[in-house]
């Protein structure tokens, strides 16, 4: 395998050596780095809630469920494709899987996660969660394990959520993960739109700034997108998410 590239730092070693093997005759790794970076993103947080990056230390109610699915990458890349099932079969604990497809390097990510509530949500005041993930690179070897704390208080003034996790890739050492995130939502007729600002990130690595909006346009269907830089690099996403009772 040839050196790492300096643009690498967006990549981790699993990935890069897939997308070297993928990459069409001349193609340069640095042209496809942003295509990759949010599937990273995947890999170095738990899936949070669209359009946020940072988790909130809620679930859905026992019995209930939702599909998200939604496109991100930096602006005038392909960027990557996901979906992100999640089920709470009992009260108090969320199921999730997650399913991404980089659109350039042609990488396939997939996982699974679990969240569970120390404390119920309240309209006003704060709660704790916990999550734990695991995720997989097709045709790589190991998995990336991330963990977190989540906490959430809310109040007239709106939402904070933080995280405080670690994540570890395939033959590497733990690295901390850190997010936190502000949102509050604004009563329309047609539906209520909640807008938020985040920043997350990784030891060793670049934070991301994202703020982001959703609307609630109906009881079961949400419509969301975010804006982000990272490193100089202007990240975009837009997604839908399906509610089930």
């Amino acid at each position: 395998m040839s050196a790492t590239p300096p643009c690498t730092p967006l990549l981790s070693r699993r990935l890069y050596s897939a997308l070297v093997t993928s990459l069409p005759s001349g193609t340069s790794l640095c042209h496809c780095a942003g295509a990759v970076v949010l599937l990273l993103g995947a890999l170095g947080h738990a899936h949070a809630g669209r359009p946020l990056g940072v988790d909130d230390a809620g679930v859905n109610d026992a019995g209930h469920g939702h599909l998200e699915m939604w496109w991100e990458g930096p602006r005038g890349e392909r960027g990557t494709v996901l979906a992100a099932p999640a089920y709470a079969p009992i009260e108090g604990l969320e199921l999730g899987a997650l399913l991404a497809r980089d659109l350039q390097g042609h990488a396939t990510l997939q996982g699974v996660q679990a969240k569970w509530l120390w404390t119920a949500p309240a309209e006003q005041g704060c709660n704790a969660a916990s999550s734990a993930g695991v995720q997989h690179t097709r045709q790589q070897s190991g998995n990336t394990v991330s963990v977190a704390l989540l906490g959430t208080c809310t109040g007239d003034w709106g939402a904070v959520h933080a995280n405080l996790g670690a994540q570890r890739e395939p033959q590497a050492q733990w690295l901390p993960t850190w997010g936190l995130a502000y949102e509050r939502a604004y009563p329309h007729p047609s539906g209520d739109i909640t807008a938020h600002i985040e920043a997350f990130g990784r030891r060793h690595g670049a934070p991301t700034f994202q703020t982001g909006l959703r609307w609630a346009f109906s009881a079961d269907w949400q419509l969301d997108g975010t804006v982000g830089r990272k490193q100089g690099t202007t990240l975009l996403s837009v997604g839908l998410k399906r509610s089930f009772h």
